[in-house]
């Protein structure tokens, strides 16, 4: 065996050789599609180990080497199409294809912080296939979804360990973030009509992301050059606007989710009511998972700590309607360590 990565095995569509973990057990089996959650899941692993001496038809799998004569462009294409099912339904996933934690503490069920986690990332592998156009409607469904099933339970929640859902961000963030801006338009009093709406915007809040430059080959959407990371709000915005023709209220949320209350943000420094109230409650909500997960650079505990932080950045960053709606929508002494919040098992 040699060792691999998952940026050089991101240039396959199928696998031509067995993937290992440390202790030699196959992980991946030559001949599956490497799909995007497959990739993220090779995540969990330190090491990958592949055959040392991959199949001699290795090249009609690359994506990057040219079809062989004699039909093994078709037999490539018919090998794809057999295992992948773009018309997944929500209701009939399977719930062991993708390997991710549950949080034990949640009011979301097991099965269904399962079935929403594996939705997306579907969603998402149908997303790299085809187009936007394709996999819109399976993001519209997991808005409506989130605001039928899991927004009804905001009586029942206390704190927000009792929300998150846990695991690879690419597939959590846009959730989290879209359930969390949910219950603050519920708090709000908003119609569900805005509340539908914001979901919607929340899960597609980072779309531009996937156009960005070498979004897939390196396996993951969250590690790119700052300044080319913030092109992402103008494509996304693009893509909602022009492509998927959606209202204005939800493309401003691409568009807008990263500018700041005091003119600081980007892509155009706006500020105050300038920014849309669903932009600023996306923020709020964006800015939270994103500390909850360590993608900014401080180190935080709990859902206290996180709080803590985002208060000490006040109004600068936020709008005080909206932080304050936030921070006291549940309890502040919410000291469950996320450490401690994760299972593999129901």
């Amino acid at each position: 065996m040699k060792l691999t990565s998952r940026n050089e095995l991101s240039k396959y569509k199928i696998l031509p050789f067995n993937l290992y973990n440390d202790a030699g057990e196959v992980i991946l089996k030559a001949g599956d599609v490497l799909t995007v959650g497959k990739l993220l899941q090779l995540k969990a692993f330190d090491k990958i180990y592949r055959d040392s001496s991959p199949s001699e038809d290795e090249a009609k799998y690359n994506t990057e080497a040219p079809p062989e004569e004699g039909g093994s462009e078709v037999e490539l294409k018919s090998a794809i199409a057999s295992t992948i099912d773009d018309d997944f339904d929500y209701d009939n996933l399977n719930l062991i294809e993708y390997k991710t934690p549950i949080n034990k503490y949640s009011k979301i069920d097991y099965k269904e912080q399962m079935k929403l986690k594996t939705y997306l990332m579907k969603t998402i592998e149908l997303l790299n296939r085809t187009s936007i156009k394709e996999a819109f409607p399976k993001m519209a469904n997991l808005s409506e979804i989130i605001t039928n099933t899991v927004i009804p339970k905001f009586t029942e929640i206390e704190h927000y360990s009792e929300l998150r859902l846990l695991g690879d961000y690419e597939v959590c963030h846009p959730i989290n973030v879209a359930i969390m801006s949910g219950m603050i338009a519920k708090k709000m009093d908003f119609e569900k009509d805005f509340i539908s709406d914001i979901i919607l915007a929340g899960i597609m809040h980072d779309i531009g992301k996937y156009r960005l430059p070498n979004a897939f080959k390196t396996g993951t959407i969250s590690n790119f050059d700052n300044e080319e990371l913030k092109k992402h709000t103008i494509i996304g915005y693009n893509i909602l606007k022009k492509e998927l023709k959606l209202p204005e209220h939800v493309c401003n949320v691409a568009l807008q989710h990263h500018e700041h209350n005091d003119g600081t943000g980007y892509p155009h420094g706006i500020s105050s009511d300038w920014i849309s109230i669903e932009s600023q409650i996306v923020n709020v909500c964006n800015c939270y998972d994103n500390f909850a997960f360590n993608k900014t650079g401080y180190v935080v505990k709990n859902n206290r700590d996180v709080l803590r932080l985002m208060l000490s950045i006040g109004t600068k960053r936020f709008s005080a309607e909206i932080l304050y709606t936030f921070a006291h929508m549940f309890s502040y002494n919410d000291t469950m360590n996320f450490s401690d919040m994760a299972s593999y098992s129901a």
